[in-house]
């Protein structure tokens, strides 16, 4: 069997959270057994996606869902269905809008270029509006004008609370409004809520919070715009065809979701302080630190886990990152503001103890 050891690839203890290039997150074995049950046929792939959508909007509790390739690629679908709609002959014109509704008001607060980029690949063309430090409900509805296509909030970068006042805005101009949520998972409610609140398509990653393939991706919202991000996605002959999810991570992605909707807020936050606290308490009395939990709503951290927090110098805080990433085992952790920081939402069962062994060696040294 080919490992990671078989192409000279080191695995890591992931503390620094569900990050991209990182791996996303680490899938259950109900999810793992979904995948290879998808892997193990042949079926019409349209149909499939079909089916896994009403299937999914029905157990969320939403009127639509797709599955996309991705978080990326499900903000990049939804751009599309908002420049074509249902509209078959607009489908197959990408990228070339011209006379259409084709302009985006999308905000600078946040740097993922990839998004921007995304949007302008489908031929849409961006009103950038605020600063990158921030952005205010009136810039957003602001720049709506007669070409807009659709106003695109970054939940997380902006609140929830700017979120309503950009939709009503959006709503007396007839405009839709697409969330980029793709980390804003848990809190499970974000789910239902971001759709109700009268967004028109809603995208999460798959491989982050709820735990399922890397390669997949939520899109949630109101009936007409997921058929049109359905429209412009693989397997069709669109603009996302490039954009392909296989059967394996749709039956995935399905699987993880149904096991999400299980699942607790108030048991993931109390399994998280548990092992950020086994840090915490692991680095008591150490010289030069201050090492403590911080939890949701605390010092208006709009984090969800609670995570170790440990403050040192900044120079001590790059040498500790190093050096417990070269170490045995290799422990991957994020600097913060003050120092470093321990995500427990990727620590599996145990690996709390192994980091905070390592960390108490590494800052004794």
């Amino acid at each position: 069997m080919v490992t990671y050891e078989t192409l000279g690839v080191r695995p890591f203890i992931n503390g620094s959270g569900t990050i991209t290039t990182l791996g996303g997150s680490r899938m259950s074995e109900e999810v793992l057994a979904a995948i290879h049950e998808g892997a193990g046929a042949f079926v019409d792939l349209n149909d499939l996606l079909v089916k896994a959508g009403a299937f999914l909007a029905k157990r969320i509790g939403v009127p639509a869902a797709h599955i996309s390739c991705g978080a990326a690629s499900g903000v990049q679908l939804s751009a599309a269905a908002c420049l074509t709609g249902t509209d078959r002959d607009r489908v197959r014109q990408l990228p070339h809008t011209e006379g259409w509704k084709n302009e985006f008001v999308i905000s600078l607060v946040d740097r993922h270029t990839y998004i921007h980029q995304g949007i302008e690949v489908c031929g849409g063309t961006l009103v950038r509006v605020g600063s990158e430090t921030a952005v205010t409900s009136e810039d957003l509805v602001g720049g709506i004008g007669e070409k807009t296509a659709a106003v695109v909030h970054f939940l997380g970068k902006q609140t929830k609370e700017q979120l309503g006042e950009v939709i009503a805005g959006a709503n007396e101009k007839g405009v839709p409004v697409m969330v980029d949520a793709a980390a804003q998972l848990p809190p499970r409610k974000n789910l239902t809520e971001l759709v109700e609140m009268g967004a028109s398509l809603v995208t999460f990653s798959g491989g982050k919070g709820l735990c399922g393939p890397q390669n997949s991706g939520l899109v949630l919202g109101k009936e007409d715009f997921v058929e049109a991000v359905r429209l412009n996605s693989s397997p069709n002959s669109a603009m996302g065809r490039g954009m392909k999810v296989g059967k394996e991570e749709i039956l995935g992605l399905v699987a993880a979701v149904d096991r999400f909707l299980d699942g607790s807020d108030a048991e993931d936050r109390e399994v998280w302080r548990e092992r950020a606290s086994h840090i915490v308490e692991a680095l008591a009395g150490l010289d030069g630190i201050r090492a403590y939990v911080l939890a949701e709503g605390q010092q208006a951290s709009p984090d969800f886990a609670p995570r170790a927090y440990v403050d040192m110098e900044a120079d001590r805080a790059t040498e500790t990152l190093q050096a417990m990433r070269e170490g045995d085992p290799s422990v991957v952790i994020r600097k913060g503001l003050d120092g470093i920081v321990v995500d427990p939402m990727t620590l599996m069962p145990g690996e709390e103890e192994i980091v905070a062994s390592r960390l108490k060696e590494v800052l004794s040294a």
